[in-house]
């Protein structure tokens, strides 16, 4: 009897994560995860910066290129893949169907006009692997969920729709943590979102030890003694206790079954960290108060001074959205009934830190953890190809308001003084001061005692038997520029050394570069020869 399967795909925009299943048993037979995503940019509107002006069709082609690699790496017979359903914000969904992306680019009606842009639907869309390029069974049909409008997109629906809060009365907070952070405040079934660019921090990236949550992270901390016990993944994603180690010089108190397995710490790693360096003291905004000025852990990873702030403005980020939400419904951050917090970083991060530093509001009451919800729902969708219509139905009428946090003066005030507290150590109740000033609520004290829910045992419940880790996604793009005298400048600038020069031909590893939002190569170009809007696929 021939086997069947299907695919759940969740595009982020710190990676991919994939699985493999049994139709017939809904059993998961493997899942794989990438560690970078193949678009240069450590953000999602780096992404979109990239794919407008270096050419969507090329965005497109490293997009589904990796793609294509991850879902091979499942080790399916693909002739019988019978369904994939993919999942992501807006930005990912449209490079990956390669439709129009200026609109999400561009605000408001008259410039959309000027520049002659027609939005696409953004319904929910049943295609065939040709029309988007994936190499799996012909026959197959590939299932996309829809966003509202350009604003809520189906990885913003999916935490929505996950956990329930949509069918309930009260005041609820959904958090998406990433690097791209989705956030809705629903007040009695209406929706205030927002999209709050927290930076790569909060996934582990452009920390100098940092990594994605992965085998091997450091994913917690706790106080053991004198000494800070660390929380490792281990090859299940299941959390191990790690050594005891004397942050201010790394000494090890107390070696665990995980003595020499830490490869890097992860976002909520980062998270836990500062938290605990600010009850300690050793931390007092914006520097570390050890001999190096350093954060000592196990197997020799440590924090630095520049990423403590990069922690403190993704954290800040957070705080300050929540309270622009807040401030846009009329409803305090006091009144909210339960906080959901949804994807890899809002799993393993201890619910109690987060109050701590702010990444959710320290009044909450009920806390839900809920894994991705992004590639749950990617899962339910090619288990039952009726979801997708029941999605647009909640799509189409949802009650919704998106405030675009860009143009917040809300927001821009209210993220002034994060600024102001992980730069320069702007002491907490100076903060509330001026919120008052501004007439804005201040933030509520802690409550000590909140009730943590934690659904599933890891972020991704069930696994399957393998689980590959790409640690290379192996997306280049080539380039010869005119003018060109092969001096190296460009290759040694690169601070992520993503560039080689050979033969007259310069490659970058897309999946290393930082893109448009760095540009040192083209900057530091003594003939001004080079033009990264000029790479094209090999």
């Amino acid at each position: 009897m021939k086997e069947k399967y299907a695919v759940a795909v969740d595009i982020g925009t710190s990676g991919i994560r994939a699985q493999a299943l049994d139709l017939e048993s809904s059993k998961v037979l493997s899942t794989a995860i990438t560690l970078r995503h193949p678009l240069p940019g450590a953000n999602v509107v780096d992404h979109l910066d990239f794919a407008i002006r270096v050419g969507r069709d090329t965005a497109h082609k490293l997009l589904i290129d990796t793609v294509n690699k991850v879902v091979k790496s499942l080790d399916l017979d693909l002739e019988n893949v019978e369904r994939l359903a993919v999942c992501g914000n807006p930005i990912q969904l449209s490079i990956f169907q390669n439709i129009e992306i200026r609109d999400l680019a561009y605000w408001g009606q008259n410039a959309l006009e000027r520049l002659h842009v027609t939005p696409p639907s953004r319904n929910s869309t049943i295609t065939k692997p040709e029309d988007v390029g994936l190499e799996i069974n012909p026959e197959a049909e590939v299932y996309i969920p829809p966003a509202i409008k350009h604003e809520i997109g189906a990885d913003a629906l999916a935490m929505l729709f996950k956990s329930g809060v949509l069918e309930k009365k009260g005041i609820y907070l959904v958090s998406d943590f990433g690097t791209n952070a989705e956030i809705a405040l629903v007040v009695d079934g209406k929706v205030y979102s927002c999209s709050a660019a927290a930076g790569p921090a909060i996934e582990g990236q452009m920390i100098e030890k940092g990594r994605l949550a992965s085998p091997g992270t450091i994913c917690d901390f706790e106080f053991a003694g004198s000494g800070w016990k660390a929380m490792i993944l281990d090859d299940d994603l299941m959390v191990q206790n790690g050594n005891v180690v004397n942050p201010e010089d790394g000494k090890t108190f107390l070696k665990s079954g995980m003595d020499g397995k830490s490869k890097g710490i992860t976002g909520t790693g980062v998270i836990a960290a500062f938290s605990l360096g600010l009850d300690s003291g050793i931390i007092s905004l914006p520097r570390i108060k050890s001999a190096d000025h350093r954060i000592h852990l196990q197997d020799e990873i440590y924090l630095t001074e520049k990423d403590i702030v990069m922690i403190g403005k993704a954290l800040g980020a957070f705080r300050a959205a929540d309270l622009t939400l807040a401030e846009e419904a009329g409803v305090l951050l006091e009144d909210i009934d339960s906080v959901y917090m949804a994807g890899a970083s809002g799993f393993y991060v201890d619910p109690e830190k987060s109050l701590d530093v702010g990444q959710i509001p320290p009044s909450s009451k009920d806390i839900y953890q809920l894994g991705n919800t992004s590639l749950a729902m990617a899962r339910d969708i090619v288990l039952d190809p009726g979801l997708l219509e029941t999605l647009q139905k909640i799509a189409d009428g949802m009650r919704s308001s998106h405030i675009t946090l860009a143009t917040s003066e809300i927001f821009e005030k209210v993220y002034a003084l994060e600024l102001a507290m992980c730069e320069q150590g702007m002491p907490f109740w100076m903060y509330n001061e001026w919120l008052n000033r501004y007439g804005f609520q201040k933030i509520p004290p802690k409550n000590s005692k909140p009730k943590v829910h934690r659904i599933f045992e890891r972020d991704i419940p069930e696994l399957g038997e393998n689980l590959k880790i790409m640690t290379e996604v192996g997306s280049t793009l080539n380039a010869r520029f005119e003018g060109c005298t092969q001096c190296m400048t460009c290759a040694k600038t690169c601070p992520q050394n993503a560039l080689q020069v050979k033969d007259g031909q310069i490659t970058v590893r897309t999946d290393l570069c930082d893109g448009m939002a760095c540009l040192r190569c083209e900057r530091s170009c003594p003939e001004k020869a080079f033009k990264f809007e000029e790479f094209l696929n090999p």
